[in-house]
């Protein structure tokens, strides 16, 4: 019994040991995030509801390049249990050959049609909101293919393990948007005079696409020229492997349905608010973006599960795979309770650094209690997807993810909010049941066990 005791306080340290930059480099997003969002939310209602929509616009582009990067990360992490660094690397370059070729047609056509994309969405905001919201968007679309390039090489090295190297690059990439946005949002004045006139919008859209941009060649500088557990040679013939090409796809592409059935969840449900007034829209970034302080230690343990799981799969242990799932989840559960309580507490307090509208406040601290009640099934429902993810049962992920987000979350928050006229509370109901709804699917699915024994 000690000797059992003993092993899961080691497997927990290990847990930690690959969680904890994972979570610091959510950490530092979340807090830019933040502050980026307030700076703007002190502009007007009608900024932070414009960059709340686009920015739900631009996950969902990115959800197709999520897709890839998992199957880099399940793939990769299979080779390195198996000893195949060398798999890895050809892994890596697939993923970047692929990702390369859909993200330049994906920019070059959301750009043109730039106007009519943000109006089939959005166009039922008002005049002043769209001409913001556009703006935004024409903006930081440039700065979507260095996203994919830190999404996708990001996700190689925490499948093998590496999760400290993303975070310095994170960490770097969100104090120069931070700066970025501390000066050109409202200016840099000196004796009265401005040094650099106030951006606004703009200045927040620019912050957020330079930033990127750093961001994706300091990940390409990492892969091919520091010493890293995968790395590329610049001099290295760039080579089309096919069969890796198809093993990533398999993994890939159910997981980037996920992702597309995820965030087009997301952004129906933006779409639903967009049409309940600048209050409303105001209302729901502000809970979603206190989202993000849950979903901080969240991810960390769910990229921790999906490395090691997938490590000892690929290297046929079995059973530890399923101890690193159930400890990685009972850490989670118990890390997140713990930030639900702060939450519901200084609700008030956390709605208040985003605006000054006191009816903003009122609802918004509202939604963010209602969301610290339902946090322990976040966690639980993130790290069982991430196991499941490592396992390769990415289909099962899909399907839950349709029931819960389509069926559930948008099906009764459109019902409860807009057919029996419950505004904002009645969309955040439906996503609280989306919450319990995955939860219980995740949970049964990987009782059952048969997770174990998928090949990919």
């Amino acid at each position: 019994m000690e000797a059992k005791e003993r092993h899961k306080r080691n497997v927990a340290k290990e847990i930690i040991e690959l969680a904890w930059p994972s979570i610091t480099e959510q950490m530092l997003i979340m807090t830019v995030g933040m502050v980026s969002t307030i700076f703007v939310g002190r502009i007007s209602a009608s900024a932070i509801a414009a960059v709340g929509m686009i920015n739900s616009l631009i996950f969902f582009f990115q959800a197709i390049f999520s897709g890839l990067a998992t199957g880099s990360t399940v793939i990769v992490a299979r080779l390195i249990g198996e000893e195949d660094k060398e798999g890895a690397r050809l892994a890596v370059m697939q993923s970047l050959i692929m990702s390369i070729a859909i993200f330049i047609g994906l920019t070059t056509l959301g750009y043109i049609f730039a106007v009519p994309i943000v109006k089939t969405f959005f166009g039922s905001v008002s005049p002043d909101v769209f001409k913001l919201a556009l703006m935004y968007y024409r903006i930081v679309l440039f700065g979507l293919p260095f996203v994919i390039i830190d999404i996708i090489i990001g996700g190689a090295l925490r499948g093998a393990g590496d999760t400290k190297t993303p975070m310095y690059i994170t960490a770097t990439v969100n104090v120069i948007n931070l700066l970025l946005n501390s000066t050109l949002v409202f200016g840099v004045t000196y004796q009265s005079r401005y040094l650099i006139p106030p951006l606004g919008v703009k200045g927040s859209a620019l912050s957020a696409t330079i930033s990127r941009i750093i961001g994706g060649f300091l990940q390409l500088y990492v892969l091919y020229f520091a010493k890293r557990r995968i790395n590329l040679d610049i001099k290295e013939k760039i080579r089309f492997d096919f069969n890796m090409m198809t093993r990533i796809i398999r993994v890939g592409i159910p997981a980037s349905l996920e992702q597309v059935i995820m965030q087009g969840g997301f952004l129906v449900m933006q779409v639903i608010v967009s049409t309940m007034g600048t209050i409303a829209i105001a209302v729901y970034q502000i809970g979603m973006n206190a989202n993000s302080l849950a979903f901080m230690p969240i991810f960390g343990f769910s990229i921790a599960a999906t490395s090691l799981v997938g490590r000892s799969l690929g290297a046929k242990h079995f059973m530890l795979a399923e101890i690193y799932a159930k400890v990685s989840r009972n850490i989670a559960v118990v890390v997140i309770s713990v930030i639900g309580v702060f939450m519901f507490i200084f609700s008030r307090q956390l709605a208040a650094l985003y605006t000054t509208d006191p009816i903003v406040i009122k609802m918004a601290s509202d939604i963010i209690r209602i969301f610290a009640v339902v946090e322990p099934l976040l966690a639980i429902l993130n790290v069982m997807a991430g196991v499941l993810r490592a396992a390769g049962d990415i289909p099962y992920i899909v399907l839950s993810a349709f029931i819960g987000l389509w069926l559930f979350r948008v099906t009764i928050g459109y019902t409860l909010g807009k057919v029996f006229g419950m505004g904002v509370y009645g969309i955040w109901i439906g996503i609280c049941i989306d919450f319990v709804v995955r939860s219980v699917m995740y949970s049964y699915r990987f009782k059952a066990g048969r997770w174990k024994y998928i090949k990919v």
